[in-house]
Parts: C-alpha cells; structure tokens; sequence
C-alpha cells in the first residue's frame, strides 16, 4: 500500500466525519495526517515496519493504530462506520468545486437521496429544477460534472497551473507536482542515500528551470565510483520502499514512496552531465553556440520559445534577480488574523535571514473566516507594531543585532462589487496596502475585470496580491483577465505580486514577463504566516527569473526609505 493508498483512506475518513455534523477536531487530525502522509518522503509501510511511524510529526497512537490496520486488512473500522453512516452521494457531492457539507446535505434531502450518478444524468439532461436547497450553482456544478467523462470533481487542469500543449491547448499529461513537493521528495531522497557516500547530491530538471510544476524530479549524484554507488543506491532505495528499475547505465527510474516519478544520474563530477540534466530535451541544439552557456538556467524555455534569442538571454542573465537581493517581504502576517507567530517572532525571523524590513499586512474584514481586522483592531495593531519597532531598536543597539523596521499594513479584502474592507481613511495610516481577492472568485470575466478596475484606481492600493487568486494543482483562478489587469497597472502605476507561495506562484511566470515587458513593476512575496514560510522566497525568485525580472523591476528590493517614499499615493 503507498503512502497516496494511506492518505486517501484518512482524507475520505475526515470528508465523512464533516457529513456528521461532527465537530471540526474530530476530523481535523485526519486531515492533517491525510497531508502529512500524502507529502512525505520515506515510505509509511516501510516507517512502521521499522517501528517509527511515531516519529511524524502530529502521528500519535490512534492513527499509528489505523495506520497499521490498513497495512494489514486494507481498512480499518473507523473508516468502515463512517461508510456504513454517510452515503456515498453526500461524500461526491461534497467535491464538486463550491459543494460544502452543509449545502450537500440540503442537495441529497431535496432529491429525496437519488443517487450521484441520477443527478449528474438530471444536470446532463437540464432536468434538475431548483428550489428546496438545491441552487443554480448545484445546477451548475452537477452539469460541468456531467460534461466530463468520469463525472469528476470538477478540477480544471487549464486554470490550476497545468502546461498546456502548444500545438492543441490541451493539458498536458500528468501527474504534476508543486515545487515543494519536488523539493520535499528530493530531500527525503538525499537522506535515505547517504549511505552511498555521494560527493554531491543536486536537483536540476524542470525544477532548475523554474517551473512552477513539475512532472518529478531529475538528480544528479556525483561520486567518485559511480558503479559501486549505484549498486548501492538500488539496495537502499528498495529497501527504502522506493520503487526502481535499473537497466544498464542509464539513469535510475525510481518512484518516490509518495508516487512521484523520479531520475537519478549516478556519474564522476568530471563527466560534465548537469547541462544536460537541467534540460528540456531541446535545448541540446544550442550546445554548441558560444553563448550558450552563459544563459541561465530559467531563461532556456524563453530561448527555446523565442521571446528571447541566445545572445539576448545571456547579456540578461547576470542581471537575474537573485534571492539575496530582496530587503524585505511586503506580504505577510501573523497571528492577528491568521498567522501562527506574534508580530515580534515574525519580524526576528525575517531579520535572522539578512531581511531589512518585514510588512504586516493581516487578512481586513469582512473576511472573518481568518479573523480579519476591522478599523479599530488596525489601530491596536499599529500600537503593537510601534512596541515592537522600539523592542527592535533596543536590540540594535544593545545586542548589535542588524537594524530591521516592521512596516504596517493590510492584506485588504476586494469585496464583490470591488469596493475594500476598509476606510480609505484607515488605509491611509498604513505603510503599504496589498489587495487581494479571496470571496467571490467566480464571478464572469467582465465582473471581475470591472471589480479589478476599481481597486487599481484607488490610489491608496499599493499592490495586488495573488492576483489570479490561483492554488496549483488544487484550485481554479478565477476568470480575470490578467493581460487587461496588466495594462491597468501599467496606467495606474500599480505593482503586481509574484505570490512565492509554491501552492500559487501566482503571477506566473508567463504574466510575469509579459508585467515586465509592459513596464509594471512586481513584488516577491512569501505570504508567509509563520516563520519557516520566509524559505519559500527561493521559489518566488525562481519564478521571477524564469520571466527575466532583474533587481530594479522588484520594488521590494529597495530600502524601506525609498519604497515608502515612492509610493503612488504621493503622485
């Protein structure tokens, strides 16, 4: 059984228990062990045969126990009642995009409990009438259900980040991965082959490139026997509950103990094959110009689809931004709203990495669900933040600690008819404003472009945060038109975030390039609510120089003096 086996189980354990009108503790803990096991890296058949599954972090004795019930029977009871007491209509509805608990519920008592699949021939049909809980947007999402082949969930892989074939427009074929689910599987990879005594273990590919998603991983192991290490890492990778098919000196094909594919070239550091490895296939044509190898890794896909030429890509490819040329984060939070560390932890966090500055921009109401600020909890924040600016400084001077500022802001809610959460008069306080859409994602093209508008004319709107409110993998974008988004930042001299989360890298790298050709200005972003989130700038800055952003097209890398005193709001 494989650890997507062992996460399912616990995932459609926890969507019953939410049918139940259970409590949300009750379920939470298997969600978070359907996460947790979905993105680990060592083989959970393999942990508890060797008695360590209690080594995970948030695996206590009762999932430990169904853990090994399921390794042993394929299920195990708590599962079996929430089966025999949530019918499997209520569970598809349930994950249809839009379709929470509360509204399956009324769905299934509407319908006198027909089955799923007699709704979805209803919605096919334009036979099944509203009224009585069921809404248009059941209608609706029944009906997009039914248009596919296997009635699904109603994921869309053209929104969520998928590559598109260029020649078709289609989706490529998958699967598809995040970038710290490739980092995270090439981690637990470099662990569990130590014992083979590498001189240097490195992740290149897809992922070197900077690309958003990635279809696995491709590493490169230098070591000075390659076929003595490579006789090793069959055996311990195996034994590791690895999946691997060795034949002859090509590379290792292995799949990871999580399901992602994975190619591991075993060769001494003098056989010069990391080129080759960083990809794509294509790029081999150029090899022999000149000027080849002076074009950084993320600007090769460019090259290859003609936006740019060799000797184009590499002049840029000095200027690349890198990550050490960013001074501070212009999104995050903290547990204001919902954030996980105090203002002060967050911003020694920040400063502990070589940061100059760190932006509190907490959720502004009315987005409750995350405790958003309203007008007078911004004011008690700003009084915190003066306390901790003074902390800071004391630290400066008595313990030599680097100067650092905490900026005060807001992740300002966009609401429906584009109006924000809070008062200009309030949002003139604030040191910078980031705004964000998080409710209303599917409104029509024209309504969110039209919403859009209005918040890019508001001259106290410093920038807008993920703008196409993306989550890789997971979730649709909503309908904007990011290319009309672009020319109203270019008019209204607005900066568009590149989003460094890995779950949205949102603008894209396309958008992004397409920003910088335009004259918009970005921001690299971590959005990060609790300190460890602040690592997550390597994927942002990868992102940025895939699109050939250079230090000055990123405002966040200049000083907090000129940042704030360029501010649009002082035009």
């Amino acid at each position: 059984m494989t650890n997507a086996d062992i996460a399912d189980a616990f995932a459609e354990l926890a969507d019953r228990l939410a049918l139940t009108d259970e409590k949300p503790f009750r379920y939470m803990a298997y969600r978070k062990a359907d996460e947790t096991l979905r993105e680990l890296g060592e083989s959970v058949a393999v942990l508890s045969r060797d008695g360590r599954l209690r080594e995970i972090d948030g695996i206590g004795p009762a999932i430990e126990e169904k853990i090994e019930q399921l390794l042993e029977t394929g299920t195990f009871p708590a599962l079996e009642r929430a089966r025999e007491d949530v019918d499997d209509t209520l569970l598809a509805l349930t994950r249809l995009p839009g379709i929470g608990p509360a509204t399956a519920r009324k769905v299934f008592a509407a319908t006198d409990h027909a089955p799923y699949d007699e709704l979805l021939a209803l919605a096919r049909r334009g036979e099944l009438a509203t009224g009585n809980g069921v809404t248009r947007k059941v209608v609706d999402a029944l009906a997009s259900a039914a248009a596919r082949p296997n009635g699904g969930d109603g994921s869309d892989a053209t929104l969520s980040g998928v590559p598109l074939d260029p020649e078709t427009g289609m989706p490529l074929p998958g699967p598809w991965f995040r970038r710290d689910q490739a980092h995270g599987q090439f981690d637990a990879l470099v662990t569990a082959m130590e014992p083979i005594g590498a001189i240097a273990v490195e992740l290149l590919g897809d992922y070197a490139r900077g690309c958003e998603v990635v279809p696995g991983i491709d590493v490169l192991c230098d070591a000075a026997d390659p076929a003595t290490a490579r006789a090793a890492a069959i055996v311990i990778l195996d034994d590791r509950g690895y999946s691997v098919v060795a034949i002859d000196d090509e590379p290792l094909a292995i799949v990871t103990p999580s399901g992602m594919p994975a190619s591991i070239t075993i060769a001494h550091p003098d056989e010069h094959v990391r080129s080759q490895l960083v990809g794509p296939p294509a790029w081999t044509r150029f090899e022999r110009e000149d000027a080849a190898c002076a074009v950084a890794w993320e600007l090769r896909d460019s090259v290859l689809d003609g936006p740019l030429t060799i000797a184009d890509a590499a002049q840029l490819a000095p200027e690349l931004i890198v990550a050490s040329d960013i001074r501070g984060d212009l999104h995050g939070h903290s547990d204001w709203s919902d954030g996980r560390a105090t203002i002060l932890e967050m911003a020694r966090a920040a400063r502990d990495r070589g940061d100059e500055y760190y932006l509190v921009s907490d959720h502004s109401a009315p987005y409750a669900m995350v405790g958003g600020l309203d007008d007078t909890r911004i004011r008690a924040q700003a009084d915190e933040i003066a306390r901790v600016n003074e902390q800071l400084q004391r630290e400066h001077e008595t313990r030599q600690q680097p100067a650092f500022r905490v900026l005060h802001g807001s992740e300002v809610e966009i609401l429906a008819d584009g109006s924000l959460g809070l008062a200009d008069a309030t949002l003139e306080r604030l040191d910078w404003v980031v705004a964000s859409i998080h409710v209303a994602q599917r409104q029509t093209p024209d309504a969110i472009l039209e919403r859009m508008r209005r918040v890019v004319a508001n001259p106290l709107v410093d920038a807008i945060g993920h703008p196409t409110s993306r989550r890789l993998l997971r979730r649709h974008r909503t309908a904007l038109d990011v290319d009309a988004l672009i020319a109203m930042a270019v008019e209204s001299a607005v900066v568009l975030e590149i989003n460094a989360n890995p779950d949205r890298l949102d603008l894209d790298s396309r958008h992004a390039r397409h920003a910088l050709a335009s004259g918009v200005l970005l921001a690299i972003n971590c959005d990060a609510h609790r300190p460890a989130n602040l690592d997550l700038r390597e994927h942002g800055v990868a992102v940025a120089r895939r699109a050939g952003a250079r230090a000055q097209d990123v405002v966040n890398c200049r000083s907090v003096d000129d940042l704030l005193a360029a501010r649009r709001r002082f035009d």
